[in-house]
């Protein structure tokens, strides 16, 4: 291979390299200053949230409230909006967001 050609192509690796950094600094940037916010904190559980959503605004442990819910890991809940989950269940959504009052409580 042609000393010019390995180095164009070393260069454009690099780019591509560098690029790819700087999105996933962005990304961990915009999500690191969303959750400092503490607007964000201890909020009161909606339908379009996701149990993690839920466990991160409540800073519980990942995974850690659907078995309280009884809900078991891998069923497909994970990240599907807590009124696609009550659906699922064939629940209300206000008793499902009711239960989830009740596990955040205990888990306190």
């Amino acid at each position: 291979m042609p000393r010019h050609i390995s180095r164009k192509l070393l260069l454009t690796v690099l780019v591509l390299a560098l690029l790819g950094a700087g999105f996933f600094m962005m990304k961990a940037v915009r999500r690191a200053l969303y959750w400092a916010d503490p607007q964000h904190h201890e909020q009161a559980p909606e339908g379009w949230m996701t149990l993690g959503y839920v466990e991160r605004s409540h800073r519980m442990a990942p995974r850690s409230l659907g078995p309280l819910l009884g809900i078991a890991p891998g069923s497909g809940a994970g990240h599907r909006s807590l009124a696609e989950i009550a659906e699922m269940r064939g629940q209300s959504l206000d008793s499902f967001l009711a239960a989830i009052d009740a596990a955040l409580e205990r888990a306190q």
